[in-house]
């Protein structure tokens, strides 16, 4: 099912509701650091850009409500986003990031260190990764939702867990997971954007 009346979001507002204490700055400041090594997000983003992102990964709480998980796993983790927003402004017991080019989990597990975190950062292709836990949250940005991928992802879910995918999607009745999506835009002239919550059922 589709929501098409868009949420209203406004970055600021969002990241003062869900990080008051502003830690998801301190990740912000390690990845322009880190991007002057290794291309993470664009040398263009601004700090705006950035901030956008973050809140961006945050803002399916608004839907979701449940911001405490024992489980986390995002998938094609790249710079960090949704991860570390997610792990920095929720309750999150343990997190798994995969990340297939290898300079990019690298920095990834830099930033983890510097920020005090414990994260597990898998330098691998999910398709190619044996995983034998399951979660209750996973994540997927900016990769493609292929039939095969979604099976694979409902097979890691815990009954009930979440499955957040940071675009729109059409339902696939066999896959055993609800969906809904979503549309926002942060601004009138702004393109709207959707993200996809998934429901183990």
């Amino acid at each position: 099912m589709n929501h098409l009346s868009p949420l209203e979001f406004t970055p600021t507002t969002i990241l003062a509701k869900y990080d008051p204490e502003s830690k998801i700055k301190q990740y912000l400041t390690l990845l322009k650091a880190e991007n002057q090594k290794i291309n993470l997000v664009s040398r263009e983003t601004s700090d705006t850009d950035l901030e956008r992102l973050a809140a961006e990964s945050i803002l399916p709480f608004e839907i979701i409500g449940n911001r405490s998980f024992s489980n986390y796993l995002d998938i094609g983790s790249g710079g960090g986003f949704p991860a570390f927003p997610i792990i920095m402004s929720a309750k999150v017991e343990r997190a798994t990031l995969i990340e297939r080019t290898t300079k990019k989990a690298l920095a990834l597990g830099r930033m983890a260190g510097d920020l005090g975190l414990k994260i597990k950062v898998i330098d691998s292709n999910f398709e190619e990764c044996h995983i034998s836990e399951k979660f209750d949250l996973i994540t997927l940005r900016l990769v493609k939702l292929t039939k095969p991928l979604i099976k694979r992802i409902s097979l890691l879910l815990k009954p009930a867990g979440t499955f957040i995918y940071y675009s729109d999607f059409k339902v696939i009745a066999e896959i055993g997971l609800k969906s809904d999506s979503y549309s926002y835009t942060s601004a009138s002239d702004s393109p709207v954007k959707y993200f996809t919550v998934f429901t183990k059922q």
